[in-house]
């Protein structure tokens, strides 16, 4: 038994070492041209949003494409430190920040219009890659994961703690939304305004959500290029497949699991040629540590040229003491 434990252990540190080296051994020019193409696709999809709002509000005239760019940049990076999407709040913070006659609600509600057409193209690419057989999916009952919920049906008084916690807050609910259903269903309705116009969202919004995709696209490719994987259309396709695949099970190690299978089937598939394993995992690493350096270093630049100040925290502290905001 010990043995055993042993032998795994090695071929753990052994494994990590393996891609650990395929990580730190990358071209550093192909590295830069994917950061900044990777950038400036999110640059270039926030346009999107920023006409959702103008649509939502046409007569706020002085809100500029570039402040809601720099409130996404923001928020983006902030995701990367905060649990629970932390920086969507930011996003809407500093959107409001300039302009304040608009409501969080509305602006709450344009976050769907805004991720329409990237889910479709997220759920194409996935379709793809399944009719390729890309994406590993279970086929038996015995492959689906189960949910153990022993602790509380065994439990009966955390049953019905749990029961009459979620009856309050259904009964809090029901009252509050009865008092402003009206005015919250205008306000929601609001945020959809450029759904009325199926050409002015394509025009608006999925034109530039397109045209992001394909620079996020180019960055990938160049990503591909760095760690030395085969870089064509499919391969560079396939790659951003399995990064929507991997949203499918928010779960790290899950949604790292399905990326690495994925590109380590589906490029002998397409390459005809073996890949490397270590080669994939570093990849993804690479890109995940890459981003994320970039994404913290331009949201905190942002919040220092807008707030005077490197620190998130010290930030909001400022924004509430000066009450540049109207209640909502």
């Amino acid at each position: 038994m010990l043995h055993d434990i042993e032998s795994l252990l090695d071929s753990a540190q052994q494994a990590v070492r393996l891609v650990l080296d395929r990580a730190v051994s990358i071209n550093p020019w192909w590295l830069i041209a994917g950061l900044v193409l990777y950038e400036a696709a999110q640059a270039v999809r926030t346009r999107g949003w920023f006409n959702i709002i103008r649509a939502s509000y046409p007569e706020e005239t002085h809100l500029r494409a570039r402040d809601v760019t720099a409130a996404m940049l923001a928020g983006v990076g902030l995701n990367a430190l905060l649990p629970a999407r932390g920086g969507d709040f930011l996003k809407l913070f500093m959107v409001r920040r300039r302009a304040p006659a608009l409501r969080y609600s509305t602006l709450i509600a344009s976050f769907i219009p805004e991720t329409l057409f990237e889910s479709a193209c997220g759920a194409a690419l996935v379709v793809w890659a399944l009719a390729h057989g890309f994406l590993p999916v279970p086929v038996g009952p015995g492959d689906l994961p189960e949910v153990d919920v022993s602790l509380i049906m065994s439990h009966p008084v955390l049953s019905l703690l749990g029961a009459a916690v979620l009856g309050a807050a259904a009964i809090l609910l029901v009252r509050w939304l009865r008092s402003r259903a009206r005015d919250l269903a205008r306000r929601l309705r609001q945020g959809f305004a450029i759904l009325r116009s199926p050409r002015r969202f394509a025009s608006g919004v999925a034109s530039w959500q397109g045209l992001g995709r394909v620079v996020r696209l180019a960055g990938l490719a160049c990503f591909m290029a760095a760690v030395s994987l085969p870089v064509t259309l499919n391969t560079a396709l396939l790659a951003m497949a399995s990064q929507s695949a991997g949203r499918v099970i928010p779960i790290a190690p899950a949604s790292a699991g399905i990326r690495v299978a994925m590109l380590s089937y589906g490029f002998v598939e397409i390459t005809d040629k073996p890949v490397d394993v270590a080669s994939v995992t570093g990849f993804w690493l690479a890109l995940g540590a890459a981003h994320l350096i970039v994404s913290v270093v331009v949201s905190l630049s942002i919040l220092g040229v807008t707030f005077g100040t490197f620190s998130p925290r010290r930030a909001l502290r400022l924004a509430t003491a000066k009450r540049e905001l109207q209640p909502e």
